[in-house]
């Protein structure tokens, strides 16, 4: 085994560890961008007879900035295929809005990512009517489903606000999101908040990145 690819294995091993530990967070993407970058760096400094510490560190510092900007799109790209899945599957009993925003890129990382701003997800929006959530129709699963899945494997924290008539309501909706949970989910990466519907005919499941709340 080569010394580049003896390096190589060993960091992809530790990739594993890492991420399970970034996922949940709002920096998860640049962890993961500064390993794969490292990856990178190591590998080649190794290849060319060069120390393996510096090409990671050197990788790692490029790696960075461009992961938490590909993670920014890759979520938005996420949610729209959500969106995409809710319109497709439940249009009769579900409307979905999605508000996006330009998010800036530091002058200094803006030559690593390639952009000067990267479209991000702002918020989604997701509107029942609250006469089938009294009812616990089982039409509305699919779409509170969909949530789930998108907020859990977003790399992300998550805040979800949801507006309807009544506490029983409220965990009755938070309750089927986290049915369309994938993989194992912190406590902490989606938080719920209730409100509660004084007025109109539907509740609504709001879904922000954490850092926007």
């Amino acid at each position: 085994m080569s010394r580049a690819l003896a390096v190589s294995t060993l960091l992809l091993a530790c990739t594993g560890l890492l991420l399970s530990g970034c996922q949940n967070s709002p920096i998860g993407s640049t962890a993961v961008g500064g390993v794969l970058g490292c990856i990178g760096g190591a590998a080649i400094a190794a290849g060319t007879g060069g120390n393996p510490g510096t090409g990671c560190a050197i990788g790692a510092a490029l790696g960075a900035p461009t992961g938490y900007y590909v993670g920014r799109q890759k979520d938005l790209e996420n949610a729209r295929q959500a969106k995409a899945a809710i319109e497709r599957q439940s249009s009769d009993v579900a409307v979905v809005q999605l508000t996006t925003r330009q998010e800036e890129v530091p002058a200094d990382k803006r030559n690593d990512v390639g952009a000067a701003s990267v479209e991000s997800m702002d918020s989604m929006q997701v509107n029942v009517p609250q006469a089938l959530v009294k009812k616990r129709d089982n039409r509305l699963k699919q779409p509170l489903s969909q949530v789930g899945n998108y907020v859990s494997s977003a790399s992300s924290k998550a805040n979800i606000v949801v507006t309807t008539r009544s506490k029983s309501d409220f965990n009755y909706i938070v309750a089927n999101i986290k049915k369309g949970y994938t993989g194992k989910v912190a406590p902490d990466k989606v938080t719920y908040e209730y409100r509660e519907l004084t007025r109109g005919t539907q509740s609504a499941i709001q879904v922000m990145p954490s850092a926007q709340v």
